[in-house]
């Protein structure tokens, strides 16, 4: 990983990324800058592994731009994607709250696509917060909300099919979206499809099928890497989330 004055964002836009946070956001602009300062800005090759499962935990990042999956291998190989983080999300939190020596990583993150990445060293971060604690809360709102997050999605797994997983998934892109059958939102597809399937617990071919079935109930259409919504209700009630 390396620094790039050429593909380095504007400070500007690191201080709207980390407004828009959800923990960084809870603190004031001056410790926002603080923080910024602690902060080291990284660029990123798509394909590179920004950590290893079981590495020495070295700090925590934020995502400025691009796409990041966090994922864990079984002994026989298969991925497990546990998250996609993509701009205004973070990640690799965990270990800094953790009481044991030598910390490590829970899991791999690696990059989908070029990615600027901010990074947090855990002991310059951890000095920060020893005298801000409403920033170590905001922190465990976030890790809260995103443990509820993977309950709902191991629940997914051992509860729904393919098809409404995937509902699921597409109706959670666009949450706010109207019913509107005459402006159906369209989803760019901004990961593989194959770490998409892994997302959702399943294999490739049949995250295919299930998309085809979809496009057959003519709840989406699909075209390359563009998904249209085409009855945002069905998919709410197919995915049990009306």
């Amino acid at each position: 990983m390396s620094t790039s004055p050429r593909m380095a964002l504007s400070r500007d836009q690191i201080e709207a990324a980390m407004a828009d946070h959800d923990f960084f956001g809870g603190v004031s602009a001056e410790d926002r800058a603080t923080l910024i300062e602690l902060g080291c800005v990284q660029t990123v090759a798509s394909g590179t592994i920004v950590f290893q499962h079981g590495d020495p935990h070295q700090g925590f990042y934020l995502v400025l731009d691009g796409t990041v999956h966090i994922y864990r291998l079984s002994p026989e190989g298969r991925m497990l994607v546990l998250h996609v983080m993509r701009p205004g999300e973070s990640f690799a939190e965990v270990p800094l709250f953790e009481q044991q020596p030598n910390p490590t990583y829970p899991a791999t993150a690696e990059t989908l696509t070029d990615s600027t990445l901010l990074f947090f060293p855990a002991d310059a971060f951890l000095s920060f917060i020893e005298s801000n604690s409403r920033t170590a809360l905001h922190m465990l709102a976030q890790m809260a909300k995103r443990l509820r997050k993977a309950v709902r999605q191991l629940d997914a797994v051992s509860l729904q099919d393919v098809q409404e997983r995937l509902a699921r998934h597409l109706v959670e892109q666009v949450p706010t979206v109207p019913d509107d059958p005459d402006t159906p939102p369209t989803l760019n597809l901004d990961i593989p499809k194959s770490v998409l399937a892994a997302e959702l617990g399943t294999v490739p071919e049949t995250l295919s099928r299930a998309l085809r079935s979809l496009e057959e109930k003519d709840l989406i259409r699909s075209e390359s890497s563009k998904i249209a919504l085409t009855d945002v209700q069905g998919l709410r009630q197919l995915s049990h989330e009306d």
